[in-house]
């Protein structure tokens, strides 16, 4: 692609079905959040939560009785037992579905720029794509993200690190994974993948393929950078809670700040980096 270009916003028919696209999956996936979240107690300022004590038992054993849809929402890691092949197609689900929440606000830039290429192939009469292809090459790069980290949470409910409502057991393993996500912030891998998000041109202009398979090659392989950003700031749900809603919220905010604000880009990270640090220190010099 030639670096000498000439933008033009796109037709406002191909941005608002960029715009509505990115909120479908946004609503979609965000609703299956809350509801987990609900079901499970974990909304802000619920103060009671349905899987406590007897009522946890209860919903584990009637949720035979429902629907797909609800077993999915009200799934939680079994208590004690070997693990069935529909509980890690359930954890897998729900962290396929958290990344997508969490990562898609902060992609929607470089989407609206390839939207805005893709008008101007078609006015000069070059192969052009749709930007559906973009959009589920980056969600097939979350995906494959979410089937990495299923595994390590299945390992740590199987050492007893987490506890079927998907919370650390111990407050010294959560502080390593804070003090590690702090010391991430500080590294030049970080600096690599982080450079690269927050320059979308400069990417499109140096990967850029036709057609609609281009389109998926560009959002898969410019996803992993996402996941490169942020993979580290997701493990801290393993010590604040899987299931934390607030949480989640953060660092959906966090990561969207972050791969947004190209201003202080080097001090914000090392800000964060320090926070998390001295966070995950402290609960070490308290216990």
């Amino acid at each position: 692609m030639s670096s000498n270009l000439s933008l033009e916003k796109a037709p406002l028919r191909d941005r608002m079905i960029v715009y509505i696209g990115v909120v479908s999956v946004l609503l979609a996936s965000w609703a299956y959040i809350i509801g987990m979240g609900w079901e499970m107690g974990t909304l802000p300022f619920i103060s009671s939560s349905p899987t406590d004590g007897m009522q946890m038992d209860s919903m584990k054993m009637n949720m035979q009785d429902r629907s797909i849809v609800s077993s999915i929402i009200t799934w939680m890691p079994p208590m004690s037992g070997a693990w069935l092949l529909t509980d890690f197609l359930f954890l897998f689900l729900m962290w396929a579905v958290m990344m997508i929440a969490m990562m898609t606000p902060s992609i929607l830039p470089m989407v609206m720029l390839f939207t805005t290429l893709n008008s101007k192939n078609i006015r000069e009469n070059k192969a052009s794509a749709n930007a559906i292809y973009l959009l589920s090459g980056y969600l097939m790069s979350w995906i494959l993200f979410s089937l990495v980290i299923t595994l390590p949470q299945y390992g740590l409910h199987k050492v007893g690190l987490l506890n079927p409502m998907m919370e650390p057991t111990h407050a010294l393993f959560g502080a390593f994974v804070l003090i590690g996500a702090g010391l991430y912030q500080f590294s030049s891998f970080k600096d690599a993948c982080l450079s690269v998000c927050q320059s979308p041109l400069t990417f499109m202009m140096n990967n850029w393929k036709e057609g609609n398979l281009g389109a998926f090659v560009i959002g898969y392989k410019h996803g992993f950078y996402c996941v490169g950003c942020c993979w580290f700031l997701m493990l801290t749900l393993f010590a604040l809670g899987v299931m934390n809603i607030m949480w989640v919220v953060i660092l959906t905010l966090f990561v969207m700040f972050e791969k947004l604000s190209v201003k202080f880009p080097m001090q914000y990270r090392y800000t964060t980096g320090t926070i998390f640090i001295i966070w995950g220190l402290s609960i070490f010099y308290f216990q």
